[in-house]
């Protein structure tokens, strides 16, 4: 997986419940921090404020507080119904088929993680994005939270006792201490109109405000190398591999234009490869403008973007997919088309700058599409529709992970394509 690639993800990310905040900590698990999202933000136990001098240090110190003083266990529990249940085994025993579990140390406390789903992260090797947590209390399993990740580029990890949930634009590491879930660092950037990126950062210790955007950007970029470093996650798949021994034909452009033929082309040949193997990857380029104006150099500006999907039944469940906005260079020739190049903007925090640099005057309007899922949704809908269509497929849906399935259009093969740009 190429980590040095902004990724989307194949489900809309899901928000993070975690069950235990500190003072002035909101548990945050969507690319869109806190201060937008409401639902992210759960009420804290009244704990004393933030010391005035603020560390270097950020691992977490259990001496530094009462753990029951500063955190609470949740009012709420897990979708799981464990009434009844005296073991982590009993847990497991009440999972439906195609959900995840695993056993893992966070801190000190051996903790089972419970996700609503599994993806293949590596050939026989499977993750998850989301999971509750549950750890034994008074001899018995306690609910403890739930996390979620951005997508399934960011598989749930662990390192040195604590676990790694990201996405694109933010970072949250967790432990077990005492029966609670402790958020000990959490950082995010927020883009605003312009493409302008804050940066903000805590610890456990902390608040928001006692991080200059500086050192809060520094932290940003040290998490997320961290993240890199860390383990994924292995969960077991309830039921096994539903997907095991199935296929399906591979895609293959449907429409006329023969420049599309090349570039939807390209894009299977180059980006597939970057997620483990799955029944069929289909692209869903989401065009802004192409130049055309030297045709040695046509220059299509864009966020393409491929997804990659297993058949269950009569719906497309994706597995894994991501995103590379920038710019495709293709060579006009009387024998046809050729690509030369694809500059793509960098992740984390590169990205302002890189893709101002690629899109130049077209940086506003990408800003806009990238924003704009509502139409990028409607646009993978039809490809997927005129995909199955073209390959007379019992198909009838398609499922993100963690989501509902959405219908399929009917097919448009015929006047689509040809306002793709």
């Amino acid at each position: 997986m190429k980590k040095d690639l902004i990724k989307i993800v194949c489900c809309l990310t899901v928000c993070i419940a975690a069950a235990a905040v500190s003072a002035g900590c909101t548990a945050s698990g969507t690319d869109t921090p806190p201060a937008v999202e409401e639902s992210n933000t759960q009420a804290a136990a009244d704990v004393p404020a933030a010391t005035e001098t603020v560390s270097d240090d950020t691992s977490y110190d259990p001496e530094a507080f009462t753990v029951s003083d500063v955190y609470m266990a949740p009012e709420q529990t897990g979708n799981i119904d464990i009434t009844g249940c005296d073991t982590f085994t009993q847990i497991v025993d009440t999972l439906t088929d195609g959900m995840g579990y695993a056993n893992v140390t966070l801190g000190d406390t051996d903790v089972l993680l419970v996700s609503t789903g599994t993806y293949e992260w590596e050939p026989g090797s499977f993750a998850g994005i989301d999971a509750e947590i549950y750890c034994y209390r008074d001899q018995a399993p306690a609910y403890l939270g739930t996390v979620s990740a951005g997508g399934t580029a960011y598989p749930l990890s662990v390192k040195d006792g604590q676990l790694y949930v990201g996405g694109n634009h933010f970072m949250s590491t967790y432990l077990v201490d005492g029966g609670y879930l402790i958020e000990t660092e959490e950082a995010y950037v927020q883009y605003d109109s312009n493409g302008n990126g804050t940066y903000y950062y805590r610890t456990c210790n902390s608040q928001f405000e006692d991080y200059d955007e500086d050192s809060a950007k520094d932290r940003f970029d040290d998490m997320f190398t961290a993240m890199g470093g860390a383990e994924m996650i292995s969960f077991q798949t309830v039921g096994g591999d539903k997907s095991a021994g199935a296929s399906l034909p591979a895609y293959d452009y449907p429409g006329p234009e023969l420049f599309y033929t090349t570039l939807y082309g390209y894009l299977l040949d180059e980006l597939s490869g970057d997620y483990p193997e799955s029944q069929v990857s289909i692209p869903c380029p989401v065009i802004i403008n192409v130049d055309e104006s030297d045709r040695s150099d046509v220059k299509v500006y864009g966020d393409f973007r491929i997804f990659n999907y297993d058949l269950n039944g009569q719906t497309l469940e994706c597995t894994s997919g991501g995103s590379y906005p920038g710019c495709i260079h293709v060579k006009n020739t009387d024998a046809g088309y050729e690509i030369t190049s694809f500059d793509i903007a960098e992740d984390g925090a590169g990205f302002t700058e890189s893709a101002k640099r690629i899109f130049g005057e077209h940086y506003d309007a990408f800003m806009k599409v990238s924003g704009d899922e509502k139409t990028a949704e409607k646009t993978r809908a039809q490809i997927i529709a005129n995909y199955v269509a073209a390959n007379d497929l019992d198909i009838t849906a398609y499922k993100d992970y963690g989501r509902e399935p959405v219908k399929l259009p009917e097919e448009n093969i015929d006047s689509f394509y040809s306002v793709l740009d």
